[in-house]
Formats: structure tokens, C-alpha cells, sequence
């Protein structure tokens, strides 16, 4: 993993625990990660077990902690659950912690709370799923009808507190076309960091069994960016805004999944290009700025960056309004036969 300017590659030590699954996956309002939902847990239990676990882990280490969504959200993970599991965290007196939640639940006082588990000086770190900075966008194409308001809100309130926010940005949403979903990440890059966040964290969507993107494309109603969009991305926006130390806000996540069962299509180019470009992505992270993609840039040994290049120049007649209905039909002559619930697109 990769924090801080400059950034240096460590360790992190990640623990995923089942819940009863994201509240906003159960309602319907998540086009994003899906992680699923399931049946109710016996806290106690999951609990026991993510403590011993924990237990393992060496002091002064980094530390991430996540359920299905959100950490700070009480449908999902209980109050005494997550006090529990926070209060095991800051036994192993880490020196990062980092977490997951949605503007909604992360409140002053939860986030109050949080800070107190841990010792002074101990970097914390707020993922925020921002999605998009659009909130037409946000909420037809992600199902996320999330005020902007909380957003500004939530970034204010986690730096008053010394957390440090991370806007988790996706580049791909559902109905979006190349163009479209190039134009709108690159806006949500720039309105998050306006917004306050330090970090944006630029994720490529994949298609993923059993959700919604992996059901569109399935139906041949979407496929993710190629990676020559993300390499496009980076160096027209990571030069922005850098610090006294010349350092970028950028960071990416999810741009070379393995396919297997669960990735079943992801972010990719040709055989001949994606080696440059997962290399000149990987050497992006640990120094954040144009040139550090500079062999990627340079590539000319096969039509991949043209082709994408015609992809983003496309003058499509659709919008993603029109693709969305498109989506929606066909989901609802779906659950006809299915009897599957409808989606909040209209």
C-alpha cells in the first residue's frame, strides 16, 4: 500500500468482516462495489474473530478495518460491535488506521468517538464513497441519491477532527459512455479536492459476478474503461495541485484485478500495451504525477491509445439518460420472468 507524500510502499494489514451486508446495497442504491448482502450476524461471534485476528498484528503497523460497506454505520455494524472491534485496533497501537463510510452515517460524534480509541498522532485515514461529484450522475448511474451538501459536510468535519478524507472516485459508471465517464471522473477529481479531500482515489470499475455492472454487461449494455482512459485520466489532472515537495493528490486502486470467478471482464488493453501500462500505473502510485507515466504515454507499438483516443473523441448521439432507460427495460422485462425488484432509475 501507498499514503503520504512522499509515498513509500508497506505493508498493510486488511480485515474484511461479514455483516449483514451494505445498507445501501439491501436498498438497491449501489451500482459501485457490491459487495452483497446476507444473512443476520451473531456479533459476538464475528466479533471473537476479527479480535483474534487483530491480536496477530505487529505494533506501529498500518492498519485497515472494513465490513461490507460502511464502518460507522449502525444498521450494519453495531454500536458495541464496532467500539469493540476499535478498542482491539488500538491495542496494536498502529500507525495508520484507515477505514470506510458513507456521508451519511459519519457523523462528528461517531467520528469523535473513533479518534478517541487511538493514541495521539496516530494517522487516521476516511475513505468517503464519493463516486461522482455530480449528483445526477451519482445518483442514476451509482443509485446513490446522496445530497452534494453531505459530502462538503462530511470533508469539513473529518479534517476539523485530523482525519485524513479520501474521495473514492470511480471512472466507468453505468450508462456513462467513454466520453462521459472520462469527463466526469476528471470533474470529480477536481471537486472533491475543492472540496477538501487530500487524497482522490481514481477507481476503474470491472464487471463483477452477481452485480448490477456484471448483469449490464452480460447484457452487452456496458463495459469498463480501457486503462489507456485511466493513463489519459492521470496525466491531464495529476499536475493540479502538488505540494511544497512537488507531490500529487492522486492515487489509484482496482486498476489490475485478476480475473477469475468474481472479475469477470476488468479495466484492459492489448497484450502488447498492458504490461507498459499496469508498470507506468504501478510506478504512478509511489510518485503521483504526469511524468512518472511518461512510458506509457510514449507507447506507440499498438492501436490501443488511438482506438481509446476515438473512443473519448466520440460524438455519441445518446447521452447516459438514454442508455439508462435502455438498462432499465431490459432489467424490467428481466424481472417479469425473474420477479427481481426494479431499479431506481427513471
Amino acid at each position: 500500500m501507498t499514503f503520504g507524500a512522499p509515498r513509500t510502499e508497506y505493508d498493510m494489514y486488511q480485515f474484511w468482516f461479514r455483516t449483514r451486508g451494505c445498507t445501501y446495497d439491501r436498498a438497491g442504491q449501489c451500482s459501485m462495489c457490491n459487495y452483497g448482502i446476507g444473512p443476520e450476524i451473531d456479533p459476538e461471534v464475528v466479533a471473537r474473530s476479527v479480535e483474534r485476528k487483530l491480536a496477530t498484528v505487529p505494533e506501529a503497523a498500518c492498519l485497515y478495518l472494513s465490513p461490507s460497506g460502511s464502518l460507522l454505520d449502525e444498521r450494519e455494524v453495531p454500536a458495541e460491535m464496532r467500539d469493540r472491534l476499535l478498542r482491539a485496533a488500538a491495542a496494536r497501537k498502529p500507525s495508520t488506521f484507515a477505514f470506510e463510510s458513507r456521508p451519511e452515517v459519519c457523523d462528528r460524534d461517531k467520528l469523535d468517538q473513533l479518534r478517541q480509541h487511538f493514541a495521539p498522532g496516530t494517522r487516521l485515514v476516511c475513505q468517503i464513497g464519493v463516486e461522482s461529484w455530480d449528483p445526477q450522475v451519482r445518483s442514476l448511474c451509482h443509485l446513490k441519491p446522496t445530497r452534494q451538501q453531505a459530502y462538503l459536510d462530511t470533508a469539513s468535519t473529518l479534517l476539523d477532527l485530523g482525519f485524513d478524507p479520501i474521495a473514492n472516485i470511480t471512472l466507468g459508471g453505468l450508462g456513462l459512455s467513454p466520453g462521459e465517464a472520462y469527463r466526469d471522473t476528471l470533474a470529480g477529481v477536481r471537486g472533491a479536492r475543492a472540496a477538501g479531500y487530500r487524497t482522490q482515489m481514481v477507481f476503474p470499475l470491472s464487471a463483477k459476478a452477481g452485480t448490477l455492472l456484471g448483469w449490464a454487461h452480460d447484457q452487452g449494455l456496458w463495459d469498463p474503461p480501457t486503462l489507456w482512459m485511466l493513463v489519459r485520466l492521470l496525466a491531464e489532472c495529476a499536475d493540479d495541485a502538488t505540494d511544497q515537495d512537488g507531490y500529487g493528490d492522486l492515487d489509484i486502486s482496482w486498476y489490475n484485478p485478476e480475473l477469475d470467478d468474481v472479475v469477470q471482464s476488468r479495466p484492459d488493453s492489448c497484450e502488447r500495451c498492458r504490461p507498459v501500462l499496469v508498470d507506468s500505473l504501478s510506478a504512478f502510485r509511489l510518485r503521483p504525477r504526469a511524468d512518472a507515466l511518461a512510458p506509457a504515454t510514449a507507447w506507440d507499438g499498438c492501436p490501443c491509445p488511438a482506438r481509446t483516443d476515438r473512443l473519448l473523441a466520440d460524438p455519441d448521439p445518446l447521452n447516459y439518460l438514454d442508455r439508462l432507460v435502455s438498462v432499465a427495460d431490459r432489467w424490467a422485462a428481466q424481472g417479469e420472468v425473474s420477479g427481481q425488484r426494479g431499479l431506481g432509475v427513471s
